[in-house]
């Protein structure tokens, strides 16, 4: 195959489709405000009662829980102003571009335009700084503030990286609480968050009672975010300087997210294109409703856009979960949550590297695929990896393993496209960056076996 047949038209114009800065939104899109459903609001964790906010004001900047609960305006208003010390950040990486996968196409032979919104360019590589800024800017401006530390748990890593560099930007300390397979597995995150000044701790730890009875009764535990959260929230309570930060099952990351959506819509308005199909993996939720929440509207109004949640084959909590009230973590002290779950107590299986590892899904997602406006694919680890190296080889962007679901679920999409003939236009949202996790990788593809 000659060079111009593996690349494409390079030259095309709408090869990367890159806003102004004049143009990145000022504010983010609350999608609960115009669904035609509701979105069940939190519940005690032990009462039989909503949450307030004076329940938890101990564990989450204020402004955190006004938009979890869905006070005043985050109740009834459709467009949210962002700060404008946030924009400034922003600008330092956003817009981010949207790419057409042109020599994925031609490797393929589809008709399909394949699409995808780069959120691995910025400081922390990954989806996940979008949301940690705005909320260590909330801790610093508390009313009387002494909250000097921001505390969280994190899975493969992308989560603490994001927040390590966002508390630097702010001025706060930063404590990271991550899975014990992520921390042995994935050194070079752990050493990017200590870059940033952060404390990483592997989880379960001897640092909470709730790590200690953990190893107590399984020593060889190798983890869980629910665990981690627990951790998490132990830790804050020892100190009144602390407050827990978290990257995707909260409503107020969704809603930070959307500023995903926002730029890609304006991105194929540009273009003259309307997607057929936006796909998107699936941790606990938020780069995937935040990428297509600007476009559900449509959707409910009669647009035939589909919407793909990808999550791994051996943690299907969308597609085989329970949609049921349950908590966040481990050790039932976060509120309860309506949510598609596989149960607080889940741990994921030692062999899984490729991130996704959380139990539940954000309620707002969860409402999406109980309504079927959001529709699910699982999909097995080996597929997933093989999808990323694809990725690699046509694109030479090496997504994240999280990030390769979404490519593999386009990859499936744009073949099915092949066989039907249809000129279709699919979107993913590549969430995040690879080159930390080749670990991962390795394990998987067995990389370290010569071709």
């Amino acid at each position: 195959m000659n060079l111009e047949a593996r690349l494409g038209d390079v030259t095309n114009s709408d090869n990367k489709i890159i806003l102004p800065e004049s143009q990145l939104p000022q504010h983010w899109y609350n999608i609960v405000a115009e669904l035609p459903f509701d979105v069940p609001k939190p519940l005690h964790p032990i009462e039989d009662r909503a949450v307030e906010i004076n329940d938890f004001d101990w564990l989450w900047p204020r402004e955190c829980l006004r938009i979890e609960l869905q006070e005043e305006e985050y109740g009834t208003d459709a467009w949210i102003a962002i700060p404008e010390f946030i924009s400034d950040v922003y600008r330092r990486y956003r817009p981010s571009p949207l790419v057409r996968a042109r020599s994925l196409e031609k490797h393929l032979g589809t008709p399909a335009e394949i699409y995808f919104k780069r959120e691995d360019l910025n400081p922390a590589g990954s989806h996940k700084f979008n949301t940690a800024l705005v909320q260590a800017y909330y801790a610093t401006q508390e009313e009387d503030s002494q909250i000097h530390c921001m505390v969280t748990d994190t899975g493969a890593g992308q989560w603490g990286a994001a927040l390590a560099m966002a508390c630097e930007t702010l001025g706060l300390a930063c404590s990271v609480f991550m899975i014990r397979k992520s921390y042995d597995e994935k050194p070079y995150r752990r050493y990017m968050m200590r870059m940033a000044g952060a404390d990483v701790y592997s989880s379960p730890s001897e640092l909470t009672a709730t790590g200690r009875q953990v190893l107590r009764d399984d020593p060889d535990n190798s983890g869980s975010l629910g665990i981690g959260m627990s951790e998490a929230i132990e830790f804050v309570k020892e100190s009144p300087g602390r407050r827990l930060a978290l990257g995707c099952m909260s409503y107020y990351a969704v809603l930070h997210q959307s500023i995903i959506g926002l730029e890609t819509k304006l991105q194929l308005e540009q273009i003259d294109r309307s997607p057929d199909l936006m796909v998107g993996c699936v941790g606990g939720g938020s780069n995937f409703t935040g990428f297509i929440a600007p476009f559900v509207r449509d959707k409910i109004e009669g647009s035939p856009i589909e919407f793909r949640a990808i999550e791994p084959e051996s943690i299907p909590t969308l597609s085989e979960g329970e949609y049921r009230y349950d908590w966040a973590d481990f050790s039932e002290l976060t509120p309860r949550i309506l949510m598609y779950t596989l149960g607080h107590r889940f741990v994921p299986p030692p062999v899984h590297s490729g991130g996704l590892r959380y139990h539940g899904k954000t309620p707002v997602l969860s409402a999406l695929v109980k309504n079927e406006v959001v529709g699910t694919r699982t999909f097995s680890q080996r597929e997933v990896f093989d999808a990323g190296r694809l990725f690699l080889k046509t694109e030479g962007v090496l997504a994240a393993p999280e990030s390769a679901h979404a490519v593999r679920g386009a990859i499936d999409a744009a073949r099915d496209a092949s066989k039907t003939g249809q000129n279709q236009v699919i979107v993913l949202c590549l969430s995040g960056h690879g080159y930390l996790d080749l670990k991962g990788f390795s394990d998987v593809l067995d990389l370290d076996t010569p071709n």
